[in-house]
């Protein structure tokens, strides 16, 4: 869906609104005691939407949808999805993770927006907003998530995700890739994210260099390719290539998805794609912290801090023994 910047100021200016007075509730909303469980959802509450911003790239929706998807979970009730107009072609396939609708006529009600899982007060707030919903209603409703209602741990979405994207349409060549892979891959964030806009989240050369010496001091890794995605200019990290590392900056989205995800190791950037990638694959997944959203520092995650270092042991560890 393409959206024309003079049709759709009404649609910005609603979005604009809406994250103001997600602020305001939040302040609210860690103001509501806290129960002590025994809550079950109302009985005229059909399930749970998400509201996506329909502006953002794809990483930014998903992790929209997920966070639904994990709040749906928590309240214990069914789970609509919401409309992630950036996958048009269908890489995950998200209706495989959804229950169908019952009517289109049914009453969506907003929720107002609730803090991180993590917060004590963040799920019973939300409950207490979903009693205030239903209050004085007898007809079955729908609610509706907070635009862009948080969600720190994404991580528990994992196994569904990877159906999702088993189902869609490069789903066959993930599986394919996966089979015959030899590759590292390392995501880099380049376009929206520069290092005066966005210092938090730009990761230069020397990052890269010493990561990937770390990587090389391990056995398994030592030869093995090192191929980098990117959808921005990459001139920067161009001095890269004189460690071998395969600069791909002009590649078709999905399918630098699937070069991600099939990879023997995944380097990803503090960025949503990245970290979907990650989700969905199988491999050592090595991630600079802190970031947006939780990452793990145990199985097959690393959370990788560049003063502290790699955990070469563990990961030499976690591989498979050659020729076993």
């Amino acid at each position: 869906m393409k959206l024309k910047p003079l049709r759709t100021l009404p649609l910005r200016a609603a979005i604009k609104a809406e994250r103001s007075i997600a602020h305001r509730e939040l302040r609210r909303a860690a103001s509501i005691p806290i129960d002590q469980g025994g809550w079950r959802p109302p009985q005229n509450m059909v399930g749970l939407r998400a509201r996506v911003d329909p502006y953002p790239d794809l990483g930014h929706q998903l992790s929209t949808w997920v966070s639904g998807y994990l709040w749906a979970q928590d309240l214990g009730v069914p789970y609509f999805g919401g409309d992630v107009t950036k996958d048009s072609r269908g890489l995950f396939a998200l209706s495989e993770l959804t229950a169908a609708l019952p009517s289109n006529r049914l009453l969506e009600r907003r929720l107002p927006a609730t803090g991180f899982e993590t917060e004590p007060w963040a799920l019973p707030a939300l409950r207490h907003a979903v009693d205030r919903a239903a209050r004085g209603r007898a007809r079955p409703w729908i609610g509706r998530l907070s635009l862009d209602q948080r969600r720190w741990d994404q991580t528990p979405a994992a196994p569904a995700l990877r159906r999702a994207v088993l189902a869609g349409y490069l789903g066959r060549e993930l599986l394919t890739a996966e089979s015959t892979s030899d590759h590292i891959a390392v995501h880099a964030r380049r376009g929206d994210v520069g290092p005066t806009t966005h210092p938090d989240r730009w990761l230069g050369v020397p990052y890269y260099k010493k990561l990937i010496a770390e990587i090389r001091s391990i056995g398994r890794f030592e030869r093995m390719p090192i191929r980098l995605y990117t959808s921005g200019d990459a001139g920067d990290l161009k001095e890269l290539e004189q460690l071998g590392v395969q600069i791909n900056d002009s590649g078709d989205r999905d399918h630098d998805f699937v070069a991600i995800a099939s990879a023997q190791l995944i380097v990803a950037a503090p960025s949503s794609f990245g970290f979907f990638a990650a989700l969905v694959s199988r491999a050592p997944v090595i991630a600079r912290v802190p970031w947006w959203h939780r990452v793990p520092d145990s199985g097959r995650w690393f959370a990788y801090v560049p003063s502290s270092g790699l955990d070469t042991a563990r990961l030499s560890r976690m591989l498979p023994v050659e020729g076993a």
